[in-house]
């Protein structure tokens, strides 16, 4: 998947989701993981991929300066119509835009892998770039395991709709599919596909891009033959996984 077919996939998805669920009320319990986990006082935080801006407003109630980066024009007019005057909402490619300031934090929630290996690593010495010297990122990677086990699974991710998921994996390039549309609507399907890395590979990537990992933070995985979600398994058996990484000394 490149930028425009994220463009297009991110931007459906939205419309799928924006008159079925609350996207307005900040979610203080996924900004309480990331204060928890990030482990250290921060002030400024550049989010990658901010989507609707739900993350960003509910960080900036701990009173955090947040600066949101989202490729989805619509997305980004959404998150700005809350004119919260701690978060700066910016539109374009976390791959191209330009910023001249530097972050205590740097988060990335949900998303990793658009494009090449190289994409990624190219990111990643981005990132190195927009932290402080002592600032700390947060990254969430798709475990490869995981997607290869539960390839051909489908769903309904949201309750009373007639919206349809089914993942995929494509064993030849290690990348996760995800692909959406309405029951009524099969042929017109939207995909996202994501590379997935295993701690060992994202760990020698950072190290090109001249970030350490710290820590490895497991995230949950759905059990499809009870219908059951776990919110923490191991880390060969998540969805994904979270990286905490800093810049090597």
């Amino acid at each position: 998947m490149n930028v425009e077919q994220a463009k297009r996939f991110y931007k459906e998805q939205f419309n799928m989701f924006k008159d079925l669920i609350d996207l307005e009320t900040p979610y203080l319990p996924d900004a309480e993981q990331i204060i928890d986990q990030l482990g250290r006082p921060f002030t400024t935080v550049l989010e990658l991929g901010a989507g609707n801006g739900l993350l960003a407003r509910s960080l900036a109630t701990f009173d955090k300066k947040i600066t949101t980066v989202e490729l989805v024009p619509e997305m980004v007019e959404f998150a700005r119509k809350f004119n919260n005057p701690n978060i700066q909402s910016l539109c374009g490619s976390f791959y191209e835009i330009e910023l001249t300031d530097t972050f205590d934090t740097v988060l990335y929630i949900d998303g990793f892998g658009v494009g090449t290996d190289e994409d990624q690593i190219n990111l990643l010495q981005r990132i190195y770039n927009w932290l402080n010297d002592d600032g700390v990122a947060l990254i969430d990677i798709y475990q490869p395991e995981y997607w290869k086990k539960v390839s051909g699974q489908k769903m309904t991710p949201i309750r009373n709709s007639n919206v349809l998921r089914v993942y995929g994996y494509d064993e030849t390039r290690n990348r996760m599919t995800d692909t959406w549309c309405y029951e009524d609507k099969p042929n017109e399907k939207y995909t996202q596909s994501l590379a997935c890395y295993t701690p060992d590979k994202i760990y020698e990537m950072c190290k090109k891009a001249n970030l350490t990992i710290t820590a490895y933070f497991p995230g949950g995985a759905m059990d499809f033959e009870k219908w059951e979600y776990k919110e923490v398994v191991g880390l060969s058996e998540c969805l994904s996984y979270r990286i905490k990484v800093k810049k090597r000394k």
